[in-house]
């Protein structure tokens, strides 16, 4: 088919329709999207809460638990125990298909009295505080991670070991205050690295080891904000900027934004990228407007596609071999023809399904664990469930809303407390004027706090032997709010010779959310003198860094 022009309905603006899209829609036997990719996503994202917490109790068994569900919302919340127990039997809130009636208002029927489960996650041994999450051992409070062991206050980290305080990670250990880093061992405050050793506060940097304060460099050794040394100068020298101390970490941190400024960044941070556009991308080929993917091809308008993720778009994390999911959250581990759907994990052939992994050929349902052939939450033969799938696909075509994502009204999250503040920021008023909700709800903190920063140790080594953590409240230096340490972090802190924070791990995970930029392209030009290279950028034209294209960044480190 052809390209095709289109106004959004939403922002009213024009997007286009690629002929690969539409060989995709046909495919999959969906109608063509009427809204652009970002208003698409930003209504896929008011769906999803991934760190906002709340005490509650759970509806099912009464004790006290967390939840991503503050109490006030009408939805019964049951604990990942019950959630996940013989005591979740979805047909009790299944409902009889009624042509007469729209499939949305049947459907919220269904959703409305299904118990949420919440946190989500499965398969996680001796695990604290998980969401969105499987198959990780002895963590606490990560957030879109697996396959991961001994992590704590991490988010979207994948088969990483020991990690404190990290993000996009993939195969790193031991490390700490790294964003986008992969196969990595004792790395600390150090971005978009690859197989980098014993170094801190890097940029950019390939297969380094003992090096600090450096920003691309390429199979170095013994480096100081890219001057060489030998090993005995390295290691005096390091020692000098006592980064076992508080002070000593915030002073180098400024040395090293001054030292970088003037330093050219490739135009995205993308490695071995065949035919793809997008960034944060490793492995990848065929990806069009990606962000954050790595070992996928053939995806588009995406974020978070990764591990085998194959043929998805419209997607907002689809991995661990998802392959054909279209306009969903959250689907993977070998899920496959997922249609506008959220958490069916493991699951094939779902469409309009939110909570529901394990199964499959299932259509509008909520809270249903390895079922097959329902729709609303009703079983029916394997005949009978084609034969009503088929009119019900027929209706929605003709009321020409089949393929798009259920309506904001149906999102159980306020806008501010859903993931979609963090790509769409809106202001209470702005986001009530558009149709989405509000959640005033204030969130839980701990008593008064207990440690006075002025009288603090400054260094992690002055720590007395017998400070007793566990007894202790710190005030975030930032946000003014309470938070703890867990002992195994202290551990952590003390092993790796890592002075305590100074800020709640929320405003250290906002810091590194922020320091990645927006998802989002811009049309620019080499900056390099004399190069007329074109590309697609995450670096709009007014930001300060000297943005080269692939060809001249591969002349300055190779």
């Amino acid at each position: 088919m052809q390209q095709e022009t289109k106004v959004c309905q939403n922002c009213k603006k024009e997007f286009v329709i690629e002929p690969d899209d539409f060989g995709f829609y046909e495919k999959i036997g969906v109608l063509p999207p009427k809204m652009c990719p970002e208003c698409r996503m930003q209504l896929r994202l008011c769906f999803k809460n991934e760190r906002r917490f709340y005490k509650r109790i759970c509806d099912n068994c009464k004790k006290d638990i967390i939840a991503i569900y503050s109490a006030n919302k009408p939805y019964p919340v049951w604990c990942s125990e019950c959630w996940w127990s013989s005591d979740l039997d979805p047909q009790k809130y299944a409902v009889d298909y009624n042509p007469n009636k729209s499939f949305y208002e049947q459907f919220n029927e269904v959703w409305i009295k299904a118990p949420k489960q919440a946190l989500a996650g499965m398969r996680n041994v001796n695990c604290f505080y998980l969401n969105n999450t499987a198959d990780n051992k002895n963590c606490y409070l990560i957030i879109e991670s697996s396959n991961n062991e001994n992590c704590i206050h991490c988010y979207w980290i994948q088969l990483s070991k020991d990690l404190v305080d990290c993000s996009f990670t993939n195969k790193v250990e031991l490390s700490y205050e790294v964003d986008d880093c992969y196969d990595c061992n004792s790395l600390k405050f150090s971005k978009g690295c690859h197989s980098c050793l014993d170094s801190s506060f890097l940029l950019d940097c390939r297969n380094c080891q003992n090096c600090l304060g450096c920003i691309n460099l390429r199979g170095q050794k013994y480096i100081i904000f890219n001057k060489q040394y030998s090993k005995e100068e390295y290691e005096n020298k390091l020692k000098s900027f006592k980064l076992d101390t508080h002070s000593g970490v915030e002073s180098f941190k400024k040395q090293f934004q001054d030292f970088i400024k003037d330093k050219p960044r490739k135009f995205a941070e993308i490695t071995n990228a065949v035919n793809s556009t997008g960034n944060y991308m490793t492995n990848v080929k065929n990806n069009r407007y990606c962000f954050h993917s790595y070992e996928a091809e053939d995806n588009a308008y995406s974020i978070h596609v990764w591990r085998g993720a194959k043929d998805c778009m419209d997607c907002n994390t689809a991995g661990r071999a998802a392959e054909l999911i279209y306009n969903s959250l959250n689907t993977g581990i070998e899920a496959s023809n997922v249609t506008c759907s959220q958490y069916c994990w493991s699951s094939q052939f779902m469409e309009y399904c939110l909570n529901c992994p394990d199964s499959n050929h299932s259509f509008g349902c909520a809270s249903l664990v390895k079922g097959s052939y329902f729709i609303l939450n009703k079983q029916y033969t394997k005949e009978d469930y084609k034969k009503l799938r088929a009119e019900i696909i027929a209706k929605m075509k003709k009321e020409g809303i089949y393929g798009d994502f259920f309506p904001k009204e149906l999102s159980p999250f306020g806008y501010n407390e859903s993931l979609v503040m963090d790509e769409f920021p809106l202001t209470k008023e702005e986001a009530l004027a558009e149709g989405f909700k509000w959640e005033d709800t204030p969130r839980g903190t701990y008593g008064k706090e207990t440690v006075d920063w002025k009288k603090f140790p400054d260094s992690i080594l002055d720590l007395s032997s017998d400070f007793d953590v566990g007894k202790e409240v710190f005030i975030c230096m930032e946000c003014k709010k309470n938070y703890r340490i867990i002992e195994d972090e202290l551990s952590f802190y003390r092993r790796m010779q890592i002075p305590i924070p100074r800020n709640c791990p929320e405003c250290r995970h906002d810091k590194r959310v922020k320091n990645r930029g927006p998802n989002k392209l811009w049309h620019r030009k080499c900056m390099r003198e004399g190069c007329q290279n074109e590309f697609e950028t995450p670096y709009a034209a007014e930001k300060p860094e000297i943005i080269y294209c692939d060809e001249c960044y591969k002349r300055l480190v190779y």
